[in-house]
């Protein structure tokens, strides 16, 4: 069955749209598995917690450890007992998020370290399809600040965005059958209505 991301800067709208998706195929009468990351599997909550609550900032080395390890059990434990048993399954981030968020935006070349740690944790368990929203960065900064009343989360604050919404661009231009830019600089409804045409052909 399809294995489906959304991926996008904070305040691309990511997880309305996997909501809207979600809702949309179980109306047609599939059987759908939501998850997130870094969230998904055993370890997620822990993993999350020690990413946005620790006391003293993590190296993107750690970052990508970390978020690795909930990784390897979300994949196993999660995302291909779902897709053995004939889920679809759509997941909010996944293995581009950890590229964009803490390779391209880290001093260090991590990239021989992602590469063998997705080939390890991910292997042949790739999304059939990755949509990345993609919105000006003005945008998705007043989106974030009127979803949280202006107060922002200390981890998105410290986020470059700008190389994250490159890095996330990059990705599509290298992986072009993957991987498809929308532009989320619209009403949810024509985001969705884009995303649709592009999950469409898999049913």
């Amino acid at each position: 069955m399809p294995f489906i991301s959304i991926e996008g800067i904070d305040g691309s709208g990511k997880t309305e749209q996997v909501k809207l998706l979600v809702e949309h195929l179980r109306d047609i009468g599939q059987s759908v598995l939501q998850t997130k990351e870094p969230d998904g599997g055993h370890l997620g909550a822990e993993v999350r917690a020690i990413l946005t609550h620790s006391d003293r900032p993590l190296a993107p080395t750690e970052q990508l450890l970390l978020v690795s390890a909930a990784r390897f059990d979300h994949v196993r434990s999660v995302i291909r007992p779902a897709l053995a048993s004939g889920q679809w399954v759509i997941s909010d981030r996944f293995i581009d998020s950890t590229y964009a968020l803490q390779v391209a935006v880290s001093d260090a070349d991590l990239h021989l370290l992602f590469r063998s740690t997705r080939d390890i944790v991910v292997g042949p368990t790739l999304p059939d399809l990755t949509i990345i929203l993609d919105l000006p960065l003005a945008v998705a900064h007043g989106r974030r600040e009127q979803r949280r009343d202006g107060v922002l989360d200390p981890a998105e604050a410290a986020r470059d965005f700008a190389v994250i919404r490159e890095a996330l661009i990059a990705v599509a231009h290298q992986e072009p059958e993957r991987c498809h830019v929308i532009d989320a600089n619209q009403s949810p409804d024509g985001v969705a209505r884009d995303i649709w045409r592009l999950v469409e052909p898999l049913l």
